[in-house]
């Protein structure tokens, strides 16, 4: 277990939390503390197990989601940690849920 750095960013603050990498099929990935979601590091996907269930014999397989968290490139230099944020107008999942939108509840016009 490797301790990494991770940001997660809104326009008001950015967190910053310390996540353990993990390996899952040859992809280092961040879980979720709360949810346990698995999410590479290199791509922003989620991964999760599947199984056939008409095979029950079959070893379970890590399938993608899709890319569901925003990632940035981080740079150590000297001691000092560089957050170049990502600027894609691509929006993923996980915009959704830092900006605190989903907790609001809309009422029909």
């Amino acid at each position: 277990m490797i301790e990494k750095w991770s940001f997660s960013t809104t326009k008001e603050n950015i967190m910053l939390w310390i996540f353990a990498v993990t390996d899952f099929d040859g992809r280092p990935c961040i879980v979720c503390p709360w949810h346990k979601f698995k999410i590479t590091l290199a791509t922003g996907e989620g991964l999760y197990q599947s199984i056939n269930p008409k095979d029950p014999s079959a070893k379970p397989k890590w399938c993608s989601k899709g890319i569901k968290q925003r990632i940035h490139t981080v740079k150590v230099d000297n001691g000092n940690i560089y957050v170049t944020l990502s600027n894609e107008p691509v929006k993923y999942d996980s915009d959704f849920y830092a900006t605190g939108n989903f907790k609001v509840i809309k009422s029909p016009s």
